[in-house]
Formats: structure tokens, C-alpha cells, sequence
């Protein structure tokens, strides 16, 4: 393990310097040794059992060659011109010169104090919402230096912890703060430090969790439609209105959103694709979807999450567990055997499939319990992996808490195909009512 001397931490060095010998002696000429720092601001410093060498350089006036020794041999010791730390502490080291030509002998001592290794926590995921009961809750946190994570509960009477293990008590928002105490060579990671990085990282080292009754905040993906082409945060994707789909239709009216697809015959299998409609996220424009001709909008690409400087585009979730929306079907459809519809999730999560950009994504197939209902579908224990861009290991939940939901779409298992309406028209239509939310 290594870390990097900052100009802060070098504007901490104490710097000793003594000469020796001079003019006067026998008649030699005085001579002075320039014997610079061993570092060059961002020098390299290794942590035991690892160790970093560097280069020791001095000059000296005569013209003479300097030797070089070690006053602290247990913590630093110098072969030639190379110095190697051994641990973290105070390290002295010598610049001679034996003196020649008529030169008195001279030397230079330095003494430079080597600051602990700072760390800062890397990953501390949040275990989500738990019912209140007995089952334990097992934690987990790493941070840069490898050192084991402290836990600690800042709500005792919700929450307690032992070990790795929190144990619920009550329902409320638990407070678990995870922190590393530091050693010999790591300064300690504490959510009380003063330190511009300990302040930065604190609200990383805490999660709030929500035990029972107590809920997470809400997550607004869209709070309502502006017209047929967008959201009040978002776009409107839409197959509708184009040669593969000249029967759909999409509506607003005041709160809610009617997408409708209409068929003269029961659909065949390749018409199923018009039953389907997607919202993009809220700060994704035009320019980041895949619209090739501008009329209709079917993706995001890769470069809408890599342009530097960027604006955040899209949902990140927290600790949110479930999609909440509310969503009626016309009665023909509802009617028919098979009305089960699709949500479909695209996250910001790139990668390289068949030669394109290829962005994960979950679906979770819901059938429908009335003719308008309120959903909860449960990320965890209803959503699916649709696509994994050909990545494996993937979890729900590490997914959609690393990377933001940007675009949902909704479509139709099997269009209806069964139930004519008055104007002997089959027709599939989805209407979506007020906001769409996770919590």
C-alpha cells in the first residue's frame, strides 16, 4: 500500500540541518553541500512490510562526491545514494563530504518526519428497509487501507450492533455509522474528524435504515405529463404514429397519460412491439437519445453519462425497495386472457455488446389486479435481469443503487387480441395516472 506526500503534508516536515567542518583547518578551503529533499512533492512512500526506495541527491561545492548515511537505521536505511523507509516515524539521514583538494570536509543532516497513510472509506452499501423482527442484520464496509470497519449504532433504542451484526429494536430510522480507528501507519477514518476529508466523507460512512414502520424517502421518477412528448421532468419515448405503428396514440389529460394501439385484425407476433411506449428520466434531451431520424425516441446512448462535466442525468436510487405507479387498461384488454403487461428499468450501466453500447436493464412482468389499480412492484423480489450486456454477477440491488434508472418503459405481454370493442377494433391501451415514484 502507498500513498501520495501532498504539498500539505510536506509543509509538515521538520528539516534539520547541521555542516561540519569549514575553512580555517590546516589552511582547506571552505566548501557547503546543497542536499535537496529526497522527494519531489509526490514522492512514493511505501507501507511496511511493503518499502519504497528513493533518490538521494547533494551536491557539493568542491565539486566532490557525496556519501550518504543513515541516523536511524531502524527506520530508514541508505545504500549509495538510495534510501529505503522501513516504517512510518522520524528519519534522519547524512550528506558527506570527506573533503579533497584542498577542501575542509563538510556535511549536512536532514531530518524529515513521514506522515500516516490518510484512508477513506470505499464502499458501505446500505441493506435497505427490514421488517421489524428478530432476523439479524449482517453489515459490511471497506475501506482503502484494508482495515476492518467499526460499527456503531447512533440510535440505540431503534437499532443495536455487535460486531458486523445489527440487531432491530424498533421501528424508526436506524443510524449505523461504520469508521476505522486507524494504526501505526493509517490515520484514522472518524466521522467526528476536523479534516476537510473526514467532513467529505462522513455522510459515506453513515446510512440511515428504515426499520418497520418507518419508510424511505420518496424518489420521484416523474410527477406528472406535460403533453404527448414530455413529462414534467422527462421525454416521452413512442413507437406510435409511424409506419410500424400509424394506429397508436398517446393522450394527456390533465393528470394522466393515455398511450393507446389499435388494431383491425388479432395482432400478429411482430405487432406485439407497438403495445409499448418508455419515459426518459429527468436531464436527458433529444441530443442523448437514439432518435435517428428525430421523429421518434427508442434509447439512450452511451455518451449522455460520459460527456466531462455533465449535468447527473437520471434517477439514483438509495434504499428505495419498490416502483409505484397507477395504471388503468381499457376493459377490452382487461378483459382478455392474457392482459399481464411489462415495466422495464434501462440503467446508466454501459457495456460493449455485438460491437455496440449496450446498457443494462430489469423487467418485471405484473399482472393486473382491476381495471385501475396502485402497483408496488418490489425491485428485489420482482424485477429480473433483461439484459446484462453480457456482464455476469450482477445483483438488483448493487445495480440500481450504483447506477441511475434513465429510462422505463411499459409495454404489453400479448396486445389484446380476443375482445373487439364497439367499433369491432382490437385495442391495447395503457393509462397512467399521476406520479411514478420508488420508495
Amino acid at each position: 500500500m502507498k500513498f501520495h506526500v501532498s504539498a500539505i503534508a510536506l509543509g509538515c516536515i521538520a528539516l534539520l540541518s547541521a555542516c561540519g567542518g569549514g575553512g580555517g583547518t590546516d589552511g582547506a578551503a571552505e566548501q557547503t553541500i546543497s542536499f535537496q529533499l529526497p522527494f519531489s512533492g509526490e514522492a512514493l512512500i511505501g507501507v511496511p512490510p511493503n518499502s519504497a526506495t528513493a533518490t538521494l541527491k547533494a551536491t557539493a561545492s568542491s565539486g566532490g562526491a557525496v556519501t550518504f548515511t543513515s541516523n536511524t537505521p531502524d527506520v530508514c536505511s541508505v545504500s549509495g545514494d538510495q534510501l529505503t523507509l522501513l516504517k512510518l516515524g522520524e528519519c534522519s539521514v547524512t550528506a558527506t563530504q570527506a573533503g579533497s583538494n584542498g577542501y575542509a570536509p563538510v556535511s549536512q543532516r536532514q531530518i524529515f518526519v513521514v506522515p500516516k497513510n490518510p484512508q477513506m472509506i470505499a464502499k458501505f452499501p446500505n441493506p435497505g428497509w427490514q421488517p421489524l423482527d428478530s432476523k439479524p442484520v449482517q453489515l459490511s464496509a471497506t475501506f482503502t487501507s484494508g482495515l476492518p470497519a467499526k460499527f456503531t449504532s447512533k440510535t440505540p433504542d431503534v437499532c443495536s450492533v455487535s460486531g458486523t451484526t445489527m440487531t432491530k429494536l424498533a421501528n424508526g430510522m436506524c443510524t449505523i455509522v461504520a469508521e476505522q480507528e486507524g494504526n501505526d501507519f493509517y490515520l484514522p477514518a472518524l466521522v467526528t474528524g476536523k479534516d476537510s476529508t473526514s467532513v467529505a466523507m462522513a455522510k459515506f460512512m453513515q446510512k440511515d435504515i428504515p426499520i418497520g414502520t418507518e419508510l424511505p424517502a420518496k424518489m420521484t421518477f416523474l410527477t406528472g405529463y406535460k403533453d404527448t412528448d414530455n413529462t414534467n421532468e422527462g421525454l416521452i419515448g413512442h413507437f406510435g404514429n409511424q409506419w410500424w405503428c400509424d394506429s397508436c396514440d398517446r393522450a394527456v389529460s390533465n393528470n394522466s397519460f393515455t398511450f393507446t394501439a389499435t388494431s383491425d385484425a388479432p395482432p400478429d407476433a411482430w405487432w406485439y412491439s407497438r403495445a409499448s411506449f418508455q419515459f426518459f428520466a429527468q436531464g436527458l434531451a433529444d441530443a442523448d437519445l437514439l432518435s435517428p431520424d428525430g421523429t421518434y425516441r427508442a434509447g439512450v446512448k452511451e455518451t449522455a453519462l460520459t460527456t466531462p462535466g455533465a449535468a447527473p442525468k437520471g434517477l439514483q436510487l438509495e434504499i428505495q425497495s419498490a416502483l409505484h405507479f397507477n395504471l388503468a387498461q381499457n376493459p377490452e384488454w382487461f378483459g382478455a386472457a392474457n392482459n399481464k403487461f411489462n415495466v422495464e428499468l434501462f440503467l446508466g450501466h454501459f457495456n460493449q455488446k455485438d460491437g455496440k453500447a449496450c446498457n443494462v436493464a430489469l423487467k418485471a412482468t405484473v399482472q393486473p389486479t382491476a381495471a385501475a389499480t396502485n402497483y408496488s412492484v418490489g425491485l428485489k423480489d420482482q424485477f429480473a435481469f433483461s439484459e446484462t450486456c453480457g456482464l455476469s454477477g450482477l445483483d438488483i440491488m448493487n445495480e440500481v443503487q450504483n447506477y441511475p434508472v434513465l429510462e422505463m418503459r411499459f409495454s404489453a405481454v400479448q396486445p389484446n387480441g380476443q375482445v373487439k370493442n364497439a367499433a369491432s377494433k382490437y385495442q391495447t391501451q395503457f393509462k397512467l395516472t399521476g406520479p411514478i415514484y420508488f420508495q
